[in-house]
């Protein structure tokens, strides 16, 4: 297949980038070729590039600089030449670029795809806030740009395909997840100098008020066993001078800095167990990542999550913003590290369900489906990534198992 991504921009500040960056490489290695419509200049094997301008928001600006990403603007001439002669358009982002790169396409008889690979709470937590009333409207403008405009829309989780369904879209939905990338597997590493032989807590993930950093410093601290838990904040952002300054609260001194590919494979590794707290996540690259080397996740129970769907059992939930739930939870694993190594193959079988290999073969499946006109209005139909029976399914919702009558 021809198949042009517009991206808005090529960073690997988020996870949305860092997720289709993932999936291009893929269906480049499979044969397919790849065009890609994004802000600023980039180079990737087997990849064309349509550079079109792009801009910030002040009142996120700081937060998207340090992101690496920018809105992007639509040139009309440089859409047509992206998608002269493709089969499918995919839009990764619902911001501003969506309607027009729709029109040009539907003028060219192109049929076009949108990704959800953003929620609401997202823009609001760069932000540094939090609104209900202000998430509503930016739902149903995301809406109104993207995902009631395309063919179909393609979604990382049940949670987030339910999500574009609860504004009454009726848009047929694919529920693939983003996958586990082969290097995220099992290895031999040596435990780093600075665990000692502390119980190592491990996150990764922006600097950010949605990903509740902060909640998990006070949850070491009330922790019995604080003065022996090592908290690792892998990452970056505008809250992390912030972090540093409650972290120097902490009996043992956390470890607040962006870390390697190598470094974060090795800390997957050897790490005792992966926290994430984030209040918002429409699948979560992190999760993935830790499950596909093995690591046990405790996760925030979180009604904006779809991150729940990666925790073995309730011993492996907390309640949302309860630092006193996630301090007792920590100190249940604590207390219980030999049952946490040996529950490494159950993390490993979970794993299997999300390999990006099924990942990439659901998309081609979509995308060909979507071209030859085989999608179902009002259906979410689940591909791949999403074990049966860990998200509620209302009664009304008509959800099937692609393959299924």
């Amino acid at each position: 297949m021809k198949i042009a991504f517009v991206i808005d921009s090529w960073g690997d500040g988020n996870g949305g980038n860092i997720a289709a960056k993932r999936l291009v490489k893929a269906l480049v290695q499979r044969g397919h070729e790849v065009r890609v419509v994004a802000t600023g200049e980039h180079k990737c094997d087997g990849v064309r590039f349509y550079q079109v301008p792009g801009f910030t928001l002040p009142f996120v600006r700081e937060e998207m600089e340090k992101m690496d990403f920018q809105f992007a603007k639509a040139v009309v001439p440089t859409l047509r030449e992206a998608f002269d002669g493709v089969d499918i358009v995919q839009i990764q982002y619902p911001f501003f670029i969506p309607r027009k790169v729709i029109k040009v396409a539907k003028q060219m008889g192109i049929p076009v795809t949108g990704a959800s690979h953003v929620q609401a709470k997202n823009i609001m937590g760069a932000m540094g806030k939090e609104n209900r009333i202000v998430e509503g409207i930016i739902t149903t403008l995301f809406d109104f740009s993207l995902y009631k405009q395309v063919d179909a829309v393609q979604s990382p989780s049940l949670f987030a395909a339910k999500m574009v369904a609860s504004t009454g879209n009726r848009k047929h939905i694919r529920v693939v997840s983003n996958g586990i990338p082969p290097e995220y597997q099992p290895g031999e590493y040596e435990r780093p100098a600075m665990f000692g032989d502390h119980f190592v807590v491990l996150t990764i993930g922006r600097h950010v008020l949605e990903k509740r950093q902060e909640l998990m410093i006070e949850a070491v601290l009330r922790s019995k066993h604080k003065d022996d838990i090592k908290l690792l904040l892998c990452g970056k952002g505008i809250d992390t001078e912030k972090l540093r300054e409650k972290g120097r609260q902490l009996p043992v001194e956390p470890f607040i800095d962006y870390v390697s590919e190598e470094d974060k494979l090795r800390y997957l590794n050897t790490a005792d167990l992966y926290l994430h707290a984030s209040v918002a996540e429409l699948e979560s690259l992190t999760c993935l990542e830790a499950i596909g080397c093995g690591l046990p996740a405790l996760i925030n129970d979180s009604t904006n999550s779809a991150a729940p769907q990666f925790a073995l059992n309730q011993d492996f939930l907390f309640h949302t913003d309860d630092p006193v739930s996630l301090a007792k939870r920590l100190d249940y694993w604590y207390e219980h590290r030999l049952q946490l190594r040996k529950l490494r193959e159950s993390v490993l079988e979970m794993a299997s369900y999300y390999r990006i290999e099924r990942s990439v073969e659901a998309m081609e499946e979509f995308f060909t489906d979507v071209i030859e006109g085989r999608v179902t209005e009002g259906e979410i139909r689940v591909a791949t990534g999403h074990m049966p029976g860990v998200l509620p399914v209302r009664p009304a919702e008509k959800i099937v198992a692609v393959g299924s009558n």
